[in-house]
């Protein structure tokens, strides 16, 4: 079993405010701890259940926060400036299969414009909501998006409470794991690391037999494992808090402006849609 895990920050248990998860900040160091412990822990639980190759990609901020030593030395891992962001090193291989079995997210948090979820946001600070198909989602619902098109389900979505919920609606079959309780956008009540950890071993041990489960067509406590996938075209829409950064992101070629600070990226192909959605955030960003 070939896992794929993408690691952010902000749904770690023990972190809950958005300024630890900054690399300027004094507790930062304390934060990266806590990233690594939790994903030691998806990859010991990986291991329990059967995996034979684990990529890590370390997906928070400039993505190189890992240490790479502290890590099981099981897996490896994916670090620096990637152009596919969160779901970099995914990509189909030379056959045009999948490259991994199954996907996991581990530290993963609530949309943008969620009003309880812990550092709630998606991709960046720019967009104060984001929807797929006219319903709001989240970076777990965008790369879950272009991973499905990659022939690869999510098992396994971690995080806090809020995130939990809305996973549901749209990865149902997902393992959840819940690190944290949400009590607004910058505070959480956090369970114990340790039990943090064994939560997140437990999903992902779960999740990967799910996965070999599904695959060799054998019945699946909880149900098989699936892949996203949503009618045509598919339609993503980000909106702004102001007009100038839309405007920006709307230079695209392809990209719709729409209403007062929105922008619509619009593709039968889920994987050409995705990369617009990351293209039009980034150029979002260049706005002072």
């Amino acid at each position: 079993m070939r896992v794929y895990i993408s690691v952010d920050m902000e749904g770690i248990g023990g972190v809950s405010h958005p300024r630890p998860t900054d690399p300027k900040d004094v507790r930062y160091g304390a934060s990266v701890a806590l990233m690594v412990g939790e994903t030691n822990g998806a990859i010991e639980g990986a291991l329990d259940g059967g995996a034979t190759d684990i990529l890590v990609n370390d997906s928070h901020w400039n993505m190189y926060n890992l240490l790479p030593a502290d890590l099981h030395p099981a897996a490896r891992v994916l670090q620096g400036q990637k152009a596919w962001s969160m779901v970099a090193g995914a990509m189909p291989g030379p056959d045009g299969g999948p490259s991994f079995d199954v996907a996991l997210f581990v530290g993963y948090h609530a949309r943008a414009g969620h009003p309880t979820g812990t550092i709630a946001h998606t991709y960046s600070s720019a967009p104060v909501e984001t929807r797929l198909a006219g319903r709001p989602t989240g970076e777990y619902g965008l790369n879950a998006l272009v991973l499905g098109a990659w022939g690869i389900p999510v098992g396994l979505v971690a995080g806090d409470d809020a995130l939990a919920e809305e996973v549901a609606g749209w990865l149902p079959w997902a393992e959840r794991v819940v690190v944290k309780t949400a009590d607004g956008t910058n505070s959480a009540s956090s369970v114990h690391p340790s039990v943090a950890c064994e939560r997140v071993r437990a999903g992902a041990q779960r999740a990967v037999e799910r996965a070999a489960a599904s695959a060799s067509g054998r019945d699946v406590p909880g149900g098989p494992l699936r892949t996203l996938e949503l009618e045509r075209p598919i339609v993503i829409e980000v909106e702004y808090a102001r007009g100038v950064v839309a405007d920006h992101a709307a230079i695209l070629p392809g990209a719709e402006r729409v209403g007062d600070r929105g922008v619509r990226f619009m593709s039968d192909d889920p994987v050409v849609a995705f990369r617009a959605f990351l293209a039009g955030i980034r150029l979002a960003g260049s706005v002072e």
